[in-house]
């Protein structure tokens, strides 16, 4: 078996970095692959991020552009499975009816640089925390499809990453390797 991250290149509020669910994806397949004897293929780095294209930096493939990605990658290796960091692309993975575990659906609800998230990155990176940016935001949940992040939270932030401890990072990390390997079984 072939595991393929495949993350994002966005906001992650003011105190994670773009790549955030692009390292989960990477730390998650490389650690399934050790537990499992499977290899690690290259990272699809950037996804479809439309709804975080309010907020600066942020780089998104459109559905279409991302789909092709990931069919030539599916042709290319009969055995690969994507390992998805980032919830936006959930829908274009589905669609294109390739194996995938979306590790954005292992916990309800899953954050966006709140607590899971931050946590996760705590362990994986805390040199890439920028703790003293780290308070509580103003957010709600989406509750529709095609939704924007802006509409949810001035910030970016959906969840309190002020709950968000290195202890709880390793707990979070290996409950998405876990699930993951139970998945791919």
């Amino acid at each position: 078996m072939l595991l393929i991250p495949v993350g994002s290149f966005e906001q992650h509020g003011p105190h994670l970095a773009f790549e955030t669910d692009t390292i989960i994806a990477e730390a998650v397949a490389r650690e399934v692959a050790s537990r499992t004897g499977s290899k690690v293929g290259a990272t699809v780095p950037v996804g479809v991020s439309v709804e975080h294209m309010d907020f600066p930096g942020t780089k998104t493939l459109s559905p279409e552009e991302f789909k092709k990605r990931i069919k030539e990658i599916a042709d290319a290796s009969k055995d690969a499975v994507f390992i998805n960091g980032h919830g936006g692309n959930n829908r274009s993975l589905r669609e294109l009816g390739v194996r995938h575990v979306n590790l954005t659906t292992l916990f309800k609800p899953y954050d966006h640089a709140g607590e899971i998230e931050s946590s996760i990155i705590m362990h994986l990176k805390p040199e890439l925390v920028k703790k003293d940016k780290i308070r509580k935001h103003d957010f709600r949940w989406p509750d529709k499809d095609g939704w924007k992040t802006i509409d949810y939270s001035r910030s970016g932030v959906l969840g309190d990453p002020t709950k968000a401890t290195e202890e709880k990072g390793v707990e979070y990390f290996n409950t998405l390797v876990e699930k993951t390997i139970e998945l791919l079984k």
